[in-house]
């Protein structure tokens, strides 16, 4: 059996632990690390 669309698990992103979302203050924010998907994402990485 094959792993659909390149077979690459996603990793949890460590900012917001998997949620999407971080809270700032009283507040809950959208992660900006991630964008809200709650995986890593190689595109959002900086360059170096």
């Amino acid at each position: 059996m094959q792993n659909g669309a390149g077979g690459k698990k996603k990793t949890k992103c460590a900012n917001c632990e998997g949620k999407g979302l971080v809270k700032q203050g009283d507040k809950k924010m959208k992660c900006q690390r991630c964008g809200g998907t709650g995986f890593k994402s190689p595109a959002n990485r900086p360059a170096r």
